[in-house]
């Protein structure tokens, strides 16, 4: 199947978090992806070449290939299937954002109502909280900075920067907890890790988790 025939439509919907790169790009990609077996919620990779999958993110490719300067792109996508209530299409996106850090989203077809005919199912306001299990879930397995839920965003929004990826800006230490907890965004939900800084104050409902989160609700879900 054509990736223009795996996920179509839209909005999406966008479980996305933050990690810091720090061993060689394969080995990271492989833990990613090795460690999908470990989320409670059954994740099923629909593709078959994901050695080459890993390798062509390992090598990169060139933005520009007309020019010899061009800044080099490590980017994969993977076809999924996730077991949320309901088994849902999904696609995974990897994209190394700067020196020292990769961004890990996970897309689901986001409207309110199913289209069969894509076998496309869309998330109502009832069965969102599969979702936000889901994030919980995630920062269990792989622990990150930052991770979040939103329609049509990922992390990336939370720097504040407009500028385009790769680059230095979005290095893993230029995250801070008060570009979201102090200006609005997109997200309905986001996990922060403690371990990076303590937050004194939340101006959101937040429920502590395990191993430092804190899962902080910035917004409604509305369909």
């Amino acid at each position: 199947m054509e990736w223009s025939q795996w996920l179509q439509g839209g909005p999406f919907l966008e479980v996305s978090f933050l990690l810091e790169l720090k061993e060689e790009k394969k080995k990271t990609i492989q833990e990613i992806i090795i460690k999908l077996s470990r989320v409670t919620n059954k994740v099923e990779i629909v593709d078959k070449n994901v050695d080459e999958i890993i390798d062509f993110f390992d090598r990169g490719y060139p933005y520009d290939e007309e020019d010899p300067k061009s800044s080099n792109l490590h980017s994969l996508r993977l076809r999924l299937y996730v077991y949320l209530s309901r088994k849902r299409k999904v696609t995974l996106q990897v994209e190394m954002v700067s020196s020292n850090t990769l961004m890990v989203s996970f897309w689901f077809y986001g409207d309110e109502l199913d289209e069969p005919e894509w076998d496309q199912i869309g998330v109502k306001k009832e069965g969102f909280v599969g979702f936000v299990n889901f994030l919980k879930e995630l920062y269990s397995v792989y622990e990150f900075k930052i991770g979040g839920i939103a329609i049509e965003e990922n992390v990336l929004e939370l720097f504040r920067f407009s500028e385009s990826y790769p680059n230095e800006c979005y290095r893993f230490e230029n995250l801070f907890p008060y570009n979201f907890l102090k200006e609005p965004s997109h997200f309905i939900n986001i996990i922060w890790r403690e371990q990076y800084k303590k937050l004194s104050h939340i101006p959101y409902n937040y429920k502590r988790l395990d191993k430092e989160g804190i899962l902080i609700e910035t917004g409604s879900f509305t369909t």
